[in-house]
């Protein structure tokens, strides 16, 4: 049942873009410039301080993620079963079938090609990536503008991807959106609906692509970037 419930976050536009806020808050100070960050940087090389931020990031979104995950697991532990299976009641979702009183529909049966844990597994994947690409474009932004701007700016991406999928009723523009290669539910599974959407392997591809363009541009970035100024040290 875990695996449904994040499955079914996953499945959802608006609940993952608000989730993804709280990274955006957790990572916002990123290069997190503190009292002895330039004397780090004398220290050690672009490259390796640039690795450890990068790091930094990657296991910041990985937990958080997870986290989310065991949540929705301990909040559906007492109605959950055992087994890497779809249950019954499931398939009824599945099927478009009144379920009276409860209101309850699951509209992506594609998904359910895949079993529960390659659901899930699929499912943080696509969101540890597009949290961890969207961080690394406000640690560009903020070696480049203000940090509050550069928050502001990242919201304002989020806020354009948001709008790419709620403006656009076809799913078929999901691709052009990076949160919209972050859910799920805009992927052809085994082959269904190949034709409209993007494979898994297709998203993660966007996503490395993404990334390494914006792993350049703050390495480049890093020379022109003022510590002693962000961290307020006398000249």
């Amino acid at each position: 049942m875990g695996c449904l419930r994040y499955a079914g976050i996953s499945c959802e536009r608006y609940t993952i873009a608000a989730v993804f806020l709280s990274i955006v808050f957790l990572v916002s100070d990123i290069p997190f410039s503190s009292g002895n960050e330039t004397y780090t940087l004398l220290r050690v090389s672009r490259r390796k301080w640039l690795a450890g931020k990068v790091l930094y990031l990657l296991c910041v979104c990985s937990l958080y993620y997870l986290a989310v995950l065991l949540a929705g697991m301990v909040f559906l532990s007492g109605n959950a079963f055992v087994g890497n299976f779809w249950s019954e009641p499931v398939y009824y979702l599945t099927q478009g079938l009144d379920l009276g009183e409860y209101d309850a529909y699951f509209p992506y049966p594609h998904v359910l090609r895949l079993s529960p844990l390659q659901a899930v597994l699929a499912a943080v994947m696509l969101n540890v990536a597009y949290g961890f690409t969207m961080s690394l474009f406000l640690f560009f932004c903020n070696l480049k503008l203000p940090r509050t701007l550069g928050y502001a700016v990242t919201m304002l991406l989020h806020a354009v991807f948001y709008m790419i999928l709620s403006v656009f009723q076809s799913s078929y523009y999901a691709r052009y959106s990076l949160l919209g290669n972050s859910l799920l539910m805009y992927h052809s599974i085994n082959g269904e609906y190949r034709e409209l959407l993007p494979s898994l392997g297709q998203s993660f591809l966007v996503f490395g692509v993404a990334a390494a363009v914006l792993l350049i541009f703050i390495f480049q970035a890093i020379p022109k970037y003022d510590f002693r100024i962000s961290v307020g040290t006398k000249q």
